[in-house]
């Protein structure tokens, strides 16, 4: 070799020692910088020939910068040129998740894995790749090897709570994100925990951790569209549009996602100012190339099919709802494997209700008013007519809760199960069921203090045996409307249940649910015996004075006629969760009334047949 060859080999591997030490001291400039240097003494055409180490330094020195793109195609040659090394596949897939390619990179991160990575890092990718091809339990999976490898990491505990989210399983995501409200997180892992709050619908959380955000960087978009989302949750649509205007759209749209999270916050805001077709055009736009979140993605349909039905596109409003729901019926099959057709709900409606003891008072002497439970079959006007309850000094109601499938589910535990073990429940579990129910209670309205809680939780109705057992001074007021009129509204909503996703797929499958839920319903409800009053929407819309001293005199409380105005109390209430939020906070009318006839064409003959039965007992008419 000669003196000059000599030379610059020497200087070829003293350049590539000190891109290694860049590259292990997180100096990914320098790295890069060093490796170019090497790659130049080298002077091939093909740098891979050269010196493969100072490609891998090159490659991963770029994907540090967040120069994905630059590193990608060295990480193609890498796995080309040395398939049998795992850390190229993995590295690969890397660059594929970085550039918003996940479902792309599951293929590279699985030839990693089977070459014999087992790094928290290659796990991680893997859940990502995995979500992304709409498969959220092998992706849970992953993520848990990775946090088994890296228990405090917290861009794996964000991702396990986002995967939560995908599972429907929100109680677990909420607990997830707990462990991770430091303000000494990473800027950019504090805003990805903002946004899940706000996805699991934890509005107060998240609005708090928007605003602390936008004191360190008032203009940041993402946070302040979060920010403007919450406001418009909140039924706040002024303070949502100032802070929207505050959004640098340069800023915005330079990062893809946020613009699209941009251009779906001003459909909402178009969609709450009356303006469908503006709201229409947008939603339409976004799901061009709709955002990879499967539930965000689907949610998306539902909104679009709204702003159409605004418009009295109807077929185009059909076609929106269809989709949404086949996207989100496939995704619930993914995450919930053995969520057969007959769910826990419907099979429960199967079980007959034995005869059990009535008004017992066992454990009554608690100190506690039993509750009044506002029932029904969901979009029947349940949340309007809690408004109008809560209004009035005597009653405190709280947002949907599980309280009393808590205790369904704890029955559910014993051989007997729900409702069998009504049959001989002992005294002292009486006791402690109503201790926990009115703890949870308690905890929700800590200002309850002397009025009656009113829990308005719809399909209640088919648990008011378990009602009856537990509660012996109990009321319930049950909430009818047009059947048809139900199972149109029912069928355009986006229920986060996965029961409700399999239940509410079609018109035919939701008026099936209906017919099956009235009829066990009717079937103890003389029996159980717990006082009812039966209040029909289209009667309150049209009399709200006359059905509210109706309603007031039944539950022993007196009529006032400022509790007309609880619409305009509603907006000062905080979030309201169900799908009716945007509704309950205008004035009383009938817009809603007789909606039903539109989708007519759409109603076949057995969907008809179905209702039929109800729509005459209930004193409505199918012409």
């Amino acid at each position: 070799m000669a003196a000059g060859q000599s030379n610059e080999a020497q200087t070829a591997e003293a350049a590539l020692q000190a891109a290694f030490e860049a590259l292990g001291q997180g100096d990914a400039t320098g790295a890069e910088s060093w490796a170019r240097r090497v790659l130049a003494i080298a002077g091939a055409s093909d740098p891979l020939t050269a010196s493969v180490d100072a490609v891998v330094v090159l490659a991963l020195a770029l994907a540090q910068q967040r120069r994905a793109a630059e590193a990608l195609p060295l990480f193609e040659a890498l796995v080309a040129r040395q398939p049998q090394v795992p850390e190229h596949w993995s590295n690969l897939g890397n660059a594929l998740c970085e550039l918003g390619r996940e479902a792309d990179a599951l293929p590279p991160l699985q030839q990693a894995f089977q070459r014999g990575d087992r790094s928290a890092a290659l796990f991680y990718a893997l859940a990502r790749a995995e979500l992304a091809n709409g498969r959220p339990l092998p992706a849970l999976t992953c993520i848990d090897r990775a946090l088994a490898l890296e228990a405090l990491d917290p861009e794996f505990l964000l991702f396990r709570a986002r995967v939560l989210f995908a599972m429907d399983e929100t109680d677990q995501a909420a607990a997830t994100l707990a462990s991770l409200r430091s303000p000494a997180l990473p800027f950019d892992l504090r805003v990805e925990a903002a946004e899940i709050q706000l996805n699991l619908a934890n509005y107060a959380d998240a609005q708090r951790a928007f605003e602390a955000l936008l004191v360190e960087d008032p203009g940041h978009p993402g946070a302040l569209i979060g920010l403007s989302t919450c406001h418009e949750r909140h039924n706040r649509l002024d303070e949502a549009e100032a802070v929207r205007a505050r959004v640098d759209e340069a800023r915005a749209r330079a990062v893809p996602d946020v613009g699209s999270a941009l251009a779906q916050l001003d459909a909402r805001l178009a969609a709450r100012r009356g303006r469908p077709e503006v709201a229409r055009a947008l939603f339409e736009a976004v799901l061009v190339d709709p955002p990879r979140d499967p539930a965000l993605r689907t949610n998306l349909r539902f909104e679009l099919g709204k702003a159409c039905v605004e418009m009295r596109d109807h077929a185009a409003a059909f076609s929106a709802f269809s989709l949404g729901h086949a996207e989100r019926l496939a995704h619930v099959n993914a995450a919930h494997p053995n969520l057969m057709r007959e769910d826990g709900l419907l099979a429960a409606l199967d079980r007959a209700v034995p005869a059990f003891r009535t008004g017992v008072r066992e454990g009554a002497d608690d100190g506690h008013r039993d509750p009044l439970f506002v029932v029904g079959f969901p979009r029947s006007g349940t949340t309007l007519l809690e408004q109008l309850l809560d209004a009035h000094p005597g009653l405190a109601s709280f947002d949907e809760q599980p309280f009393l499938q808590r205790l369904v589910t704890r029955m559910n535990a014993s051989p007997a199960g729900y409702p069998g073990g009504l049959v001989d429940l002992p005294a002292a579990h009486r006791r402690d069921f109503r201790a926990q129910y009115f703890a949870d209670v308690q905890r929700q309205r800590p200002d309850l203090a002397a009025r009656r809680p009113v829990d308005k939780n719809p399909l209640y109705l088919v648990r008011l045996p378990l009602v009856a057992a537990l509660f012996p001074d109990a009321q319930a007021v049950l909430a009818l409307r047009h059947p048809c009129d139900v199972v149109v509204s029912c069928w355009m909503q986006n229920f986060r249940a996965p029961a409700f996703a399999v239940t509410f797929e079609t018109l035919k499958s939701t008026a099936r649910m209906y017919d099956r839920v009235f009829r066990t319903y009717f079937d103890f409800r003389d029996a159980i015996g717990v006082p009812t009053h039966v209040l029909r929407y289209e009667d309150l819309v049209a009399d709200v004075a006359g059905e509210g001293r109706r309603l007031f005199a039944f539950l022993g409380l007196d009529w006032r006629d400022e509790l007309l105005g609880f619409t305009e109390r509603a907006k000062s209430r905080g979030v309201i969760s169900t799908p009716s939020y945007t509704q309950v906070v205008q004035p009383v009318n009938r817009r809603a009334v007789g909606r039903w006839q539109a989708w007519r064409p759409w109603f076949d003959s057995e969907t008809l047949e179905l209702l039929a039965p109800w729509v005459e007992r209930f004193g409505y008419s199918l012409d």
